[in-house]
């Protein structure tokens, strides 16, 4: 089975998103986990222009640096 995975940031504006893989570091791994980011989550795009992302886990918002998004890998939901 191949997943259609994408970076975080590809994802539009009012898309949802499951997350697939975290292919940061150990460290970034960790912080996104702690943030809620972990395999399997649902997110909400609500910002994607230039600049960081805003995003929503669950009923709580997260701004997301571009670099760090990059290595969030997503599919489409």
């Amino acid at each position: 089975m191949t997943c259609s995975c994408m970076p975080l940031n590809a994802i539009g504006i009012g898309k949802y998103a499951e997350v697939n893989n975290l292919d940061g570091g150990e460290l970034m791994g960790k912080k996104l986990m702690e943030m809620g980011v972990n395999k399997g989550a649902i997110l909400e795009i609500i910002r994607n222009d230039a600049g960081p992302l805003i995003i929503k886990v669950g009923e709580t918002r997260l701004v997301l640096g571009r670099g760090m998004a990059q290595k969030v890998m997503v599919r489409e939901v």
